[in-house]
């Protein structure tokens, strides 16, 4: 029998200012999308999400389905082993989505660290 493996999904500030700026069609893919993550955890694989190479920190990518979307949402496993949604974006036409994209998500995980760190210190 397989384990139930779901696990806590955490938002980050940045991910909360891109999703309440979606249209509806485009919030209710991404909250589809988040909830397959909660119920699956890290065994959440394809088509619905993804490695990202190119990043010091192993990031995954949710790929919300609403047709062919371009919408991806950043994600990392924490070391509690919660997934923490970093930020999301439209790759539409945007040759240098990635790189921008996982430049920006290493800045915010990398304090995200600091202030945990901070916080087991207090």
């Amino acid at each position: 029998m397989d384990e139930f493996k779901s696990c806590r999904v955490i938002c980050t500030d940045e991910f909360l200012e891109w999703y309440d700026d979606l249209p509806d069609k485009d919030s209710d893919a991404v909250t589809q999308a988040v909830t397959l993550l909660e119920l699956g955890g890290i065994a959440l694989g394809t088509p619905h999400s993804s490695s990202v190479s190119g990043s010091k920190f192993p990031f995954r990518e949710l790929r919300p389905k609403q047709g062919h979307s371009p919408l991806r949402v950043i994600y990392v496993f924490d070391p509690q082993r919660d997934a923490l949604l970093l930020i999301g974006g439209d790759k539409s036409g945007d040759k240098r989505f990635y790189p921008k994209i996982i430049a920006r998500s290493e800045a915010i995980y990398e304090q995200y660290l600091d202030e945990r760190q901070g916080e087991s210190h207090e």
